[in-house]
């Protein structure tokens, strides 16, 4: 009776065996990864914000500056760095090549996964009146295909007018707030880079400085432009 339950439980297990190696029978029609392929794709600072808002009036000091537009690979990394492929979308575009903006040389590094789009931006006159638009596609060459349509375009917007940086701790927005802050502190953006204490400590030089300008013009506190009185 034994010797019957083992044959008969060493034929099922044959049988389930040979069932499980037949389901790891490698379908002709199956798409394998490509080791080969690659591509590039922006990485963008938050879902659906495909741009960054350039201000010199941020800078006073430049006339000139560096835009970094990050990327990153779709594939595998190799041992030698790559050109990337990238070109100017016209349609979409108002500024003007070498005039207001500059395409640097770049590619990805050696051995790494991420890298930086480099572009010069230069301050102009007709910043001073409206904003100017630059919008770049990744599209392919001979190292990288082309990107994936929702992840491929970067916009830089060039202005020399006051806009509201990343991490502005100083509460309702304005641009004479913004300018008073920059007279102030000599400090127009980076703001996002303070630890709480820095915070505190700026904050606390804004009110006095307030104080101080509120007391020399008695009757009429510091208004902004949208006219409210400004408070920190």
């Amino acid at each position: 009776m034994k010797k019957h339950f083992i044959y008969r439980y060493g034929l099922l297990l044959s049988v389930l065996m040979a069932i499980g190696c037949g389901s790891c029978q490698i379908d002709d029609n199956y798409v394998q990864y490509d080791a080969e392929y690659a591509s590039l794709r922006f990485i963008y600072p938050a879902r659906g914000n495909d741009s960054i808002v350039y201000s010199f009036a941020l800078r006073p000091d430049k006339q000139e500056d560096v835009v970094e537009i990050p990327f990153k690979l779709v594939g595998l990394a190799v041992g030698q760095a790559r050109k990337i492929g990238v070109e100017v979308v016209k349609e979409e575009t108002t500024a003007k090549e070498n005039d207001h903006f500059v395409i640097e040389t770049s590619e990805l590094p050696a051995d790494s996964i991420k890298g930086v789009l480099i572009i010069k931006v230069k301050k102009t006159p007709e910043l001073e009146d409206h904003n100017l638009v630059a919008t770049f596609r990744l599209c392919d060459n001979e190292n990288f295909a082309a990107a994936p349509i929702h992840e491929n375009t970067y916009k830089i917007v060039l202005t020399n007018r006051l806009t509201r940086p990343t991490g502005w701790p100083f509460g309702e927005y304005s641009r004479i707030k913004h300018q008073f802050v920059i007279q102030t502190l000599g400090i127009g953006t980076d703001y996002d880079q303070w630890n709480v204490s820095e915070g505190i400590y700026y904050r606390s030089i804004m009110i006095n400085a307030l104080y101080e300008y509120n007391k020399a013009h008695p009757g009429e506190p510091m208004i902004d432009e949208n006219g409210l009185v400004i408070t920190f």
